[in-house]
């Protein structure tokens, strides 16, 4: 995926991360074809193949998209204590997915969720605020570990019509990841 900071280039993988958004939102996913997505977008297929490698390559952009420019504020605060850190992380992440929630639901109707996976991992990969001086082997299993849980979480969210309130996925989340829901 594209990550330079050329302005053209910048609003074409915008216009295609739109242009799939709203096709998706017409036909399943599955039959989505790149030239389609292309059209829609109003690119070339060169065009495309330089700024993304797949469809799902252009589903990451956009989850990660909608995560804002926050990331990058957060690896620049120093770590919390593990306590705190556990519940801005379920804050952060309970907030996303309730704002996201339609997108969460796409990518469940779509049998894709596993993407949020792939962008949950990547994204608390790089999140030394959350980490602090873990070493990258156990760094590697902490972010599977939580990016996991929070896809499953998210399908399961999805499933029951994205009901609950961010408030709801918070307190369910810190219970998950805390271990206290099953000490009950």
């Amino acid at each position: 995926m594209y990550c330079g900071n050329n302005k053209t280039a910048l609003m074409s993988q915008e216009q295609i991360s739109q242009a799939m958004m709203r096709l998706i939102r017409q036909k399943p996913y599955a039959q989505i074809s790149v030239s389609e997505l292309c059209k829609a977008a109003g690119i070339s297929r060169q065009t495309f193949y330089s700024l993304f490698t797949s469809r799902e390559n252009v589903m990451i952009f956009t989850l990660q998209a909608q995560c804002g420019c926050q990331e990058a504020e957060e690896k620049r605060r120093p770590v919390s204590s593990p306590g705190e850190s556990l519940r801005e992380m379920c804050r952060g992440t309970s907030e996303y997915l309730y704002r996201n929630r339609d997108l969460i639901r796409i990518l469940a109707d779509n049998h894709i969720d596993y993407l949020l996976y792939d962008t949950f991992h990547e994204l608390l990969s790089q999140a030394d605020c959350l980490w602090g001086r873990m070493d990258e082997c156990t760094r590697s299993y902490a972010s599977s570990f939580y990016a996991g849980g929070v896809s499953c979480v998210a399908r399961q969210y999805a499933r029951e019509g994205c009901a609950a309130s961010p408030q709801q996925l918070e307190e369910l989340l810190i219970r998950l990841f805390s271990g206290s829901l099953f000490m009950d």
